[in-house]
């Protein structure tokens, strides 16, 4: 069991949960007494699942991307506010689900997806490609908006002689 399971559970962290109609047993059980990560993963490990889709703190992201739960680390390797050293350690992990969410990942930065376009896995390959295509679409979406007519100038078959 990792470290970070064996850390108390701080109110900073009910906010996550606070308000939202399907986590009233959470933080009830949550607020009973002080509560560890591991304790929390024993109770529900959906909780944890959840967290690791939702959640923005980054400090956070990389002790779930520890968790011996795939399902965990898959939502972590999805989350876009997981900071690049996370991802490319997800992105060498051993479960093929993990890498392939991370290839999906819209935060992933162009170098992982590019070692990604690498990988041994052909759905994996082929995300982290769609990945990069869909981001060069956008980045010549927005160049076109900012400067219309740009492609049309660039091709114009003007020559600087």
């Amino acid at each position: 069991m990792s470290d970070w399971l064996e850390e108390v559970i701080g109110c900073d962290l009910f906010a996550v949960y606070d308000g939202l109609y399907f986590t009233e047993d959470a933080l009830l059980w949550l607020r009973e007494r002080p509560r560890t990560f591991g304790e929390l993963r024993a109770q529900d490990i959906d909780w944890l699942r959840w967290m690791a889709a939702n959640i923005d703190d980054r400090d956070l992201l990389e002790k779930l991307a520890q968790d011996s739960d795939t399902d965990v680390r898959m939502w972590v390797a999805c989350n876009p506010m997981t900071a690049e050293v996370v991802l490319a350690r997800l992105a060498e992990d051993v479960v093929v689900f993990v890498r392939r969410w991370v290839a999906q990942n819209k935060s992933a930065p162009i170098r992982l997806l590019t070692r990604l376009c690498d990988d041994d896995d052909v759905v994996v390959r082929t995300l982290a490609l769609r990945n990069l295509i869909s981001r060069s679409d956008r980045r010549d979406s927005l160049r076109e908006r900012v400067f219309p007519g740009a492609e049309a100038a660039q091709d114009s078959g003007w020559r600087r002689r």
